[in-house]
């Protein structure tokens, strides 16, 4: 399991407040969820992205624009973000790449799979 999303420890393409991914791996969790995080976006007036190297000189992310801020959006403009990042998320369901996926941004949710019965926990 593992989440990334805004106010991490990174810097990221989306807007989404954060994605917790179920997978089975930590791993294959934390790449899918970075990966999802970047989809959760749409073009808006009201986001403000800067290249990640003016942030952090050192950064990987080189002249790639990332997100700064997050204004005022529409109900309108959650939903499409969200969409995008649930679609992303199915793709991924379907190659078996994740369990689960839930996405959250301003208060709404999306959540693509489920935890099998039973779920992941063993007895020691």
């Amino acid at each position: 399991m593992a989440t990334s999303g805004r106010g991490g420890r990174s810097f990221t393409i989306g807007i989404a407040d954060a994605v917790t991914v179920l997978a089975e791996t930590a791993a294959a969790a934390d790449a899918a969820a970075t990966l999802i995080a970047d989809a959760v976006d749409l073009e808006h007036p009201a986001i403000r992205r800067r290249p990640a190297c003016e942030l952090d000189p050192d950064s990987d992310l080189g002249e790639l624009p990332v997100t700064v801020e997050v204004g005022a959006l529409e109900p309108e403009a959650v939903a499409a973000a969200l969409e995008a990042g649930a679609a992303c998320a199915r793709r991924m369901l379907g190659e078996g790449t994740i369990v689960a996926a839930a996405l959250r941004l301003r208060g709404e949710c999306r959540v693509v799979g489920g935890v099998p019965h039973g779920g992941f926990v063993t007895r020691a």
